[in-house]
């Protein structure tokens, strides 16, 4: 197997785990960028979550069951504990596991946005499997927050790709609520620019 369909294959087990748990899921990163935006490749798996703390170890038990394992600090595969998502998530708001050689990012939401994205979250096409992604619009916005080099050419790509297409109104409400004042007006000329 190639490490895309790997990585493929590990998001589509992730989905099926949270479907049958009834956690509402939605994969974003790179595989959602590939939908919406100019592809590029990944070696791992993003996934936002909503799980109660008190489903913790029901979804380790899951996740240990599929084959999935945490890291060490040196990025060896070590037994998935409760205590340790529960350490990583406070700290980051996301718990790392991975199976095989692909690494998965879990996010659990913190932020307004993020329960948006869940109930925004389109069934496309992985694989054989349908599965909640991201949308487009939510994509931006994430990355516009992030602000990193290679979010913001992302988001350029989302803009010019998806011209036409995207919900504006939602994108600029969102934005006004979470972005600083200068990544809003850069995101403004970027949506006027891709509009012609």
């Amino acid at each position: 197997m190639s490490p895309a369909t790997d990585i493929v294959e590990v998001a589509g087990i992730l989905s099926d785990l949270c479907e049958r748990l009834r956690f509402p899921h939605a994969l974003g990163g790179a595989i959602a960028q590939n939908f919406w935006g100019v592809v590029r490749a990944t070696q791992d798996v993003d996934l936002l979550v909503s799980v109660p703390r008190i489903r913790f170890e029901e979804l380790r038990a899951a996740l240990a069951e599929a084959g999935f394992t945490s890291l060490d600090e040196e990025g060896n595969p070590t037994l998935l504990a409760v205590e340790g998502m529960i350490a990583e998530e406070r700290e980051r708001h996301l718990f790392t596991v991975a199976r095989d050689l692909v690494k998965v990012e879990m996010f659990l939401p913190f932020l307004p946005i993020q329960h948006s994205i869940l109930r925004r979250a389109v069934r496309l096409k992985l694989g054989s499997r349908e599965i909640p992604v991201t949308t487009a619009e939510d994509l931006v916005l994430l990355k516009m927050a992030f602000h990193r080099e290679k979010d913001l050419r992302d988001v350029r790509g989302i803009l010019a790709i998806q011209k036409g297409r995207l919900d504006l109104a939602y994108v600029r409400d969102w934005a006004d609520k979470m972005l600083p004042a200068e990544s809003l007006d850069e995101l403004e000329r970027w949506i006027l620019q891709y509009r012609k």
